[in-house]
């Protein structure tokens, strides 16, 4: 953001104000006290980036006090949280952005690019992939594996695969169909929800088709197949 500056954190953990300045070169206040966090004036926009089940409450309490927010993605693993996000940004008139950020790199601006200049043609199929193995070498692994807090492989990880398919196909989608299925490693047998999913969507109106891989049970390097 132009003209923005990180000001605060808040982190269960106790932080000392000369430590973080040293570490990150800029004076930063640090809270433990959500509520404390959001009522600072000198703070304009919360970025939400707790483990997925926390956003919900975080996000809504950020709104209420008039912040605007960046939030992790997934919003929230639940259809029902999410829309009280929704009703939480509206009310307030604050303004929200999910944290896609691959919207952002080089190679996804150079795809979107090619497809405004009609590069591509019109596109009637989009395959988009997204590999990655969420094992016990990986940090998020003890509670990724939780189905109340991973919620789903597409939620957890393949979202971004499934943003970029809408970055890149323009219009709604008006059926969905998926598969599911998992690993018997035993890297993996922590996980209580299935962690490779297929997902194939038809857009409205059309005959245009995508199919989205997410997939955090391989043992191999990050993959995101565009």
């Amino acid at each position: 953001v132009n003209g923005a500056n990180v000001t605060a954190i808040c982190s269960r953990r106790e932080h000392n104000p000369s430590d973080l300045e040293e570490q990150y070169g800029i004076p930063l206040k640090p809270y433990t006290n959500y509520d404390q966090f959001i009522a600072d004036p000198d703070i304009d926009i919360i970025d939400i980036c707790t483990p997925h089940p926390f956003h919900p409450d975080q996000a809504v309490a950020a709104a209420e006090a008039g912040k605007h927010l960046i939030i992790e993605k997934p919003i929230s693993i639940d259809y029902e949280s999410a829309k009280r996000i929704q009703s939480a940004v509206s009310l307030n008139g604050v303004s929200v952005c999910v944290c896609f950020e691959c919207r952002f790199s080089k190679h996804f601006t150079l795809i979107r690019s090619l497809v405004d200049e009609g590069l591509l043609g019109d596109l009637h199929y989009a395959e988009v992939d997204y590999y990655h193995g969420i094992g016990p070498w990986y940090g998020q692994y003890d509670w990724n594996v939780k189905k109340d807090f991973g919620g789903s492989s597409l939620l957890t990880a393949g979202c971004h695969a499934l943003d970029a398919m809408l970055f890149f196909m323009d219009g709604k989608v008006e059926e969905v169909t998926s598969y599911q299925t998992k690993s018997r490693s035993q890297h993996f047998d922590p996980y209580e929800y299935k962690t490779t999913s297929v997902t194939i969507l038809k857009f409205k109106g059309s005959e245009r088709i995508a199919k989205v891989t997410s997939c955090v049970d391989c043992l191999q390097p990050y993959y995101f197949h565009v």
